[in-house]
């Protein structure tokens, strides 16, 4: 058993590394873009950008490691069945589950290093990117101005169809102060730079718009000062940025004062523990359907863990929106897809085994 035990295991190792790989790849070429996007057009230094690579990789791993366990597993079970291994299993006495309890060994080390990286990894990585993006807009401040987008300034709104540099055109301020204060600022063009944490503009050919006291005035000439200190300088944690025991603490917290706004915080509670399981989860349901499947091909197989790893974040968000909206119970909400996705997985299973 010993030898049949280090067989198999080694054959799924193989493909779960080659999976990790493979799906490592892409999720860092989908993000090469916007990166490299930092360095050319937005001018900030090549080490800040490593560095919020460097920050990324937890949160790479949250969702890859959970997506190499499935794919690794179809392929590995897949194969095995496609050269009737399993088959041969049987008809020495041998139940699949043997073979599958050690899958789940390895499944709950999986997990367990998953709660760690969500629990302290993400929350670590998440803010501090936070904080370099805020410090590198301090110094860059067109990293935060995009062309087409909106980006806010304390209680202004700014909108640029074009930037380069320092250069804008076509730009729309709109202060949201409220009331008669408000206002909608137009200029054909434009141009800025930062003094003392104050963002100095320089508009031309233009107007100033109230929509509520109805007026317009054009001008050649405007220039505005807005604050950023506040703005940039300061990052607040948000509850992505928390660990376990922090959320504890403060859902206990508000519960002793009375405060019903805990939902949130009961949400990302449960979310950090409930997917962490979904490599768990995976396994078991990858062994399942693996078993079923007579081919090595990978491409199918990739096209199915895809296809499971969506339907399965599809009714994670759904679950998570409903809990949010208050018709489910965070506790119950959060875990309803690994329920679900369990059931069928012990299905599969059980059917590998009698069959």
């Amino acid at each position: 058993m010993k030898i049949l035990r280090n067989y198999f295991l080694k054959e799924f190792l193989g493909q779960f590394l080659l999976s990790l790989a493979a799906i490592t790849l892409v999720m860092v070429l989908g993000n090469f873009a916007k990166l490299s996007d930092m360095v050319v057009r937005k001018g900030i230094p090549l080490n800040t950008v490593a560095k919020l690579f460097l920050y990324f990789i937890p949160y790479l791993l949250k969702y890859s490691l959970p997506l190499a366990c499935l794919m690794g597993m179809l392929l590995a079970s897949g194969r095995l069945n496609s050269d009737n291994e399993i088959t041969a299993i049987k008809t020495l006495g041998i139940s699949p589950l043997k073979l599958l309890s050690v899958y789940i060994t390895l499944g709950i080390l999986i997990t367990l290093l998953l709660i760690i990286i969500n629990d302290r990894l993400v929350p670590y990585a998440h803010y501090n990117s936070m904080k370099i993006i805020k410090s590198a807009g301090k110094k860059n401040i067109t990293s935060f101005i995009e062309p087409g987008k909106f980006s806010q300034f304390n209680n202004m709104i700014i909108f640029a169809q074009d930037t380069k540099r320092n250069k804008l055109k076509k730009v729309f301020i709109y202060r949201t102060a409220g009331g008669e204060n408000s206002n909608i600022i137009f200029a054909e063009r434009g141009e800025f730079a930062i003094e003392k944490n104050i963002l100095k503009i320089k508009l031309e050919d233009g107007f100033i718009q109230n929509p509520r006291m109805q007026y317009r005035i054009q001008y050649k000439t405007q220039f505005m000062d807005i604050p950023l200190g506040q703005e940039i300088s300061r990052t607040k944690r948000k509850t992505c940025d928390m660990s376990i025991k922090e959320l504890k603490r403060e859902i206990n917290a508000l519960k002793r004062q009375n405060l019903n706004n805990v939902i949130p915080l009961e949400i990302e509670l449960h979310d950090k523990i409930s997917f962490s399981f979904s490599a768990l989860i995976f396994i078991i349901l990858g062994f399942g359907l693996g078993t079923k499947i007579r081919h090595r091909s990978r491409g199918i197989n990739f096209g199915l863990s895809s296809l499971i790893a969506l339907l399965y974040y599809l009714s994670y968000l759904g679950a998570k929106a409903l809990s949010f909206k208050g018709f489910l119970p965070p506790a119950l909400g959060m875990w309803i897809p690994n329920f679900i996705f369990l059931a069928v997985g012990l299905f599969f299973t059980y059917k590998a085994c009698v069959y």
